[in-house]
C-alpha cells in the first residue's frame, strides 16, 4: 500500500505515429486525481500530441489510455462525449475565437450545445472572469483588444466554465513575462484547489516548473523517461534531466527539426 489516490488518467504502452514518425513509442504515465502535473520535453518531443490525444483529436496505434479506470477506446460516441464534458483544455495561444466577444468564448459549449439562455450564460462566463481576476466589462470586449496575458486569462476561465475535473493546460504562459507567468500560475494552482481538478500542464518555462509545480514528467524520444517530485530533480542523476531543466546546449539531447508540431 503506497497511499497515493487511484490514477485519474492512466496511459499504458500508447503508440502515436504520424506516417514513419514515430511520437509517442510506448509512453507510460499515471497521474493521481487532485494532483497538478507539469510535463516538460524538448521541442518536437510529442507533448501537445500527448494531450490531443488525451481527449481524442488523435487517435492511438497501441497501447491504452483510461480515464477513472475506463478504456476511452472502448467508449461509444454517447460516452465519449459525457467523458469529454469532464474535461477543460487550454490550447496553446489560447485559441480564442476573434469573432466572439469574452463571454461568447468562455460560454461557447454552454451557447452552441443549447444548455442555457445567452442571458444566463453571460451572465456565468462573468463569474468565471472574476475568478480569474477580471472584471465584469471584459465580457464585452473582443479578443483583439486584449492583451496576451487577458487572453490567457480569459482561455483559463473558458476551460474551467463547466467545472471540469480534469484540466488539460498547452503551455499556458508561453510567450508572457515573469509577472504574469506567476499570476497566471498561481490562478492554476489555485482553481484547481478549490476545485479539486486533477492538473496536466505543458510547460517550457523551467524556472516556473521549479517554482509553481510540485510534481513533474519529462518526454523524451516518445517515453516519459522521469517523473517525481520537483524537489528532487536536482538529485535525480538523470542527463537529459538535467540538460533540459537548466538549459544546456551539450548533453544527450540533440537538435532535430520539427517534423509535426508536437
Amino acid at each position: 500500500m503506497t497511499g497515493d489516490p487511484p490514477a485519474k488518467i492512466s496511459l499504458r504502452n500508447v503508440v502515436k505515429r504520424f506516417g514513419g514518425n514515430v511520437v509517442l513509442n510506448g509512453l507510460s504515465l499515471d497521474l493521481q486525481a487532485g494532483r497538478n502535473l507539469a510535463l516538460i520535453g524538448s521541442a518536437a518531443s510529442g507533448k501537445t500530441v500527448l494531450l490531443k490525444c488525451l481527449v481524442g483529436l488523435y487517435p492511438i496505434e497501441g497501447g491504452k489510455i483510461e480515464i477513472d479506470g475506463t478504456e476511452i477506446s472502448s467508449l461509444d460516441t454517447a460516452q465519449r462525449e459525457k467523458l469529454m464534458d469532464r474535461f477543460g483544455v487550454l490550447f496553446q495561444r489560447s485559441a480564442l475565437f476573434d469573432s466572439l466577444p469574452v463571454w461568447e468564448n468562455i460560454a461557447f459549449k454552454r451557447v452552441t450545445v443549447g444548455r442555457a439562455r445567452r442571458r444566463d450564460a453571460r451572465e456565468a462566463a462573468i463569474l468565471r472572469l472574476r475568478q480569474v481576476g477580471m472584471a465584469p466589462e471584459t465580457a464585452d470586449l473582443y479578443p483583439a483588444s486584449l492583451s496576451g496575458g487577458m487572453q490567457k486569462r480569459v482561455a483559463l476561465a473558458r476551460a474551467i466554465m463547466e467545472e471540469p475535473d480534469i484540466l488539460l493546460l498547452d503551455d499556458p504562459t508561453a510567450g508572457l513575462d515573469p509577472i504574469l507567468t506567476r499570476v497566471i500560475n498561481e490562478l492554476i494552482a489555485t482553481l484547481a484547489q478549490e476545485t479539486g481538478a486533477t492538473v496536466l500542464s505543458i510547460t517550457s518555462d523551467m524556472d516556473a516548473m521549479r517554482r509553481d509545480y510540485p510534481a513533474v514528467a519529462m518526454l523524451h524520444d516518445g517515453r516519459i523517461i522521469w517523473q517525481g517530485a520537483t524537489s528532487e530533480i536536482d538529485h535525480a542523476g538523470n542527463p537529459y534531466l538535467d540538460q533540459l531543466v537548466n538549459g544546456r546546449p551539450d548533453g544527450p539531447i540533440k537538435m532535430r527539426l520539427r517534423k509535426r508540431a508536437a
